[in-house]
Order: structure tokens, then sequence, then C-alpha cells
């Protein structure tokens, strides 16, 4: 579920915006990630190193894109913003591009190189970072495409970590949040309330605090229902790279 306000991302909400396709894109990053982290009254330190990261993340995905369709941005990029839990709470700030087969990484420069530099300061000021394919949030024709995502530590008194998610709210809006991707699916409610989510090739169980499924024959993944939007993205990455292209 997409919110207007940064508190919205208590509640398991995401910020998303269209950033500009032109050079001004990372600066319209850095002011939006500076309102976010603002409203949340995090530390300057920590929204300081927030606008670096964003930056640099902006500018590979407009370098990029271009590379990847002759100059011209395959899709519009985008910026999103939410909060998870687990492993510790954390704000996660993404930027999507289309071009997903140019896989972002650092160059070994050191940080008082002159190039080649960018990503090795996001590993620097930031919690963790990586990149991973993924679709389009605000294209209406859900576009491959990859983010490169970045954590940045909150409060251990995030508000989230006791924030409660009623199961039939969290199952409708994660259904909701699949389906709006390009992954149908179904939705049926137990006797006793366990919600269960049918996608294709993958069951989500959806108890009364968490989402459960099985991301391997030996693997059985748990989120807590709170992080919403990370369960999204996990289970798009899941269901991207082990659908054939005919059962998407």
């Amino acid at each position: 579920m997409e919110v207007k306000g940064a508190w919205g991302l208590v509640a398991g909400g995401l910020c998303a915006w269209r950033l500009p396709e032109d050079e001004s894109g990372p600066a319209a990053a850095r002011r939006l990630v500076r309102q976010t982290m603002s409203e949340l009254r995090l530390d300057r330190d920590v929204i300081e190193d927030g606008e670096l990261a964003v930056s640099e993340t902006a500018t590979n995905a407009l370098r990029h894109a271009r590379c990847a369709r002759g100059g011209r941005p395959p899709t519009v990029p985008e910026l999103w913003i939410w909060a998870r839990t687990i492993p510790s709470p954390q704000l996660i700030v993404s930027v999507f591009d289309g071009a997903r087969t140019t896989t972002p990484h650092t160059s070994g420069a050191g940080l008082l190189d002159e190039h080649g530099k960018g990503l090795e300061l996001v590993r620097q000021v930031t919690v963790a970072w990586g990149s991973t394919p993924t679709r389009s949030r605000i294209d209406t024709t859900s576009i491959p495409g990859k983010t490169v995502w970045f954590a940045l530590p909150l409060p251990h008194d995030w508000p989230g970590l006791h924030y409660r998610v009623h199961p039939g709210t969290a199952a409708h809006h994660l259904l909701l949040n699949l389906t709006r991707r390009g992954f149908k699916g179904t939705r049926s409610t137990t006797e006793d309330g366990l919600s269960v989510l049918v996608l294709p090739n993958l069951n989500v169980w959806v108890h009364r605090r968490t989402f459960c499924w099985w991301s391997t024959p030996r693997r059985y993944m748990r989120r807590p229902l709170i992080d919403l939007q990370e369960t999204t993205e996990l289970l798009i990455h899941h269901l991207d790279t082990t659908l054939t292209p005919a059962s998407k």
C-alpha cells in the first residue's frame, strides 16, 4: 500500500515516486529522501548518509539505463522507500530502472580515488546494499528491471516493531501488491481465520503475525506482517526467477 506521509511507513506502507529521466533525477531523489527521513525525525548524520547514497544510486541508474537503450532510459526511474524490522529496524531506499541485465558492482576504487568510487561510498555509509531483479511499482505495465537498494538504521524503538497488522488486511495488501506487479493469484481463508495466497507454483500462508512460504524445497521463509513491502520484493524476486515465461 502506498502512503502519502512518511509515518505511514510505520504501518507497513511504501512511499514511491517517479524520478526525472534527465540529470535532475539525482537531485530529486536527494530531496525526497531528505524530506522523508526528516519527517521520521531521524538523526542528521543518518539523513546525510541517505542523501549521499541515493545520489550515487540514482546517478548509476540513469547511466546504466542510457547505456542499455542507446542513450534513452527504457523506463522512467522510480524511487521507493519502506521500513523493515528483520534483521533489525532499517529504512530501505531503492532506485528502480529498466536495465535488468546491467548489474552494478564496486570497482575497487578507494575513497580518495577520482573515479569509480560511487558504490564504494554507498557501501561505506549504509548498513547494507545490493541489486535485485524486480518489476516497476508505479508503471501500470509492470516493466521488468532491477533496483539498487541500500539500508539505513532506524531507532531501536522504531514504532513499527510494536505495530500490529490484522492478518486479513496483510493478506489483502500482499495479494494486491503482487497482482499489480503482474502475478495473479487467489486468496482463501480457513475456518480459524488463516489466509492462504495461491500464486503460480507458490502458496503463501498468512498467520496471525507472519507471512510464511517455501522459497526452496528445503528453505522455509517467515517474515512479520509489518514487513509487507519487504515480503513483496522477496516474492517478486522468487516468482520472477522460478517461473517460465509462459507461466508468468
